[in-house]
């Protein structure tokens, strides 16, 4: 998982993070307006580095927050994460239905509430080659302070204050772009939500607590390493 991995494209990531949750009503945007205007220099993106790496290891909840137009009342989905640099990141989602996707040793697993295994292998299949390869650098940039792989993607904005930070994600790629106008860290010591905003006004938001670098355990370690069987193989 090295920094060359950041020459992938990211619209598979982004659009399989906004789908995680059920829909809601797209209540109105906050306005990110003067963030997007912001401009950042590299001793603040070596400051902001420092803050968010928390080592090799890390592990935390989520609560995400789906909001689309068509649908009245906001629902809400939460779970854990489990990321290793060198294994790779399970998603874990346990409300409201039980669900988890893996990202490990070049293959990407899904796994229904039913407990049903599905396998893609990224060598043989290009989205989930990006997704695979694109999730970790993502998480490495949020968790380990990474940042300069995210330059070749985006154009990078800063805001700090005496609350905390926000780093603002705008894409350089024109296709994705129009799907996905913007992504919106923030955090204090640590990174506290990302924010996903769409070009049509809906936006996904996921809020972060108890990260920790603490050793994973045996099960945890599990996610990774017992997934050599899935029930069904997935190449294109």
């Amino acid at each position: 998982m090295t920094r060359l991995l950041a020459t992938l494209r990211l619209p598979i990531l982004l659009c399989w993070l906004c789908t995680l949750s059920l829909y809601s009503h797209a209540t109105e945007n906050p306005s990110f307006e003067a963030l997007f205007n912001a401009q950042v220099n590299n001793d603040q993106l070596e400051r902001l580095a420092k803050q968010l790496n928390i080592g090799k290891t890390a592990q935390g909840k989520f609560t995400q927050y789906r909001y689309l137009k068509v649908l009245k009342q906001p629902l809400v989905s939460q779970g854990e994460f489990i990321f290793k640099e060198q294994l790779g990141l399970a998603w874990l989602q346990h409300s409201p239905f039980e669900s988890a996707l893996i990202l490990t040793q070049g293959n990407l697993i899904q796994i229904d509430s039913d407990g049903n295994k599905q396998l893609t292998q990224a060598s043989d299949n290009q989205e989930a080659n990006n997704l695979a390869q694109m999730m970790p650098i993502l998480m490495s940039a949020l968790l380990q302070g990474n940042i300069a792989p995210l330059a070749e993607q985006f154009s990078l904005h800063l805001v700090e204050d005496a609350q905390g930070w926000q780093l603002g994600l705008i894409p350089l790629d024109n296709l994705l772009a129009k799907a996905m106008s913007g992504i919106v860290l923030q955090g204090s010591h640590q990174l506290d939500s990302l924010t996903l905003l769409s070009s049509n006004g809906d936006r996904s938001q996921i809020k972060f607590e108890q990260l920790s670098n603490a050793p994973l355990s045996d099960k945890q370690l599990d996610y990774f390493l017992g997934v050599t069987a899935p029930e069904s193989v997935t190449t294109p």
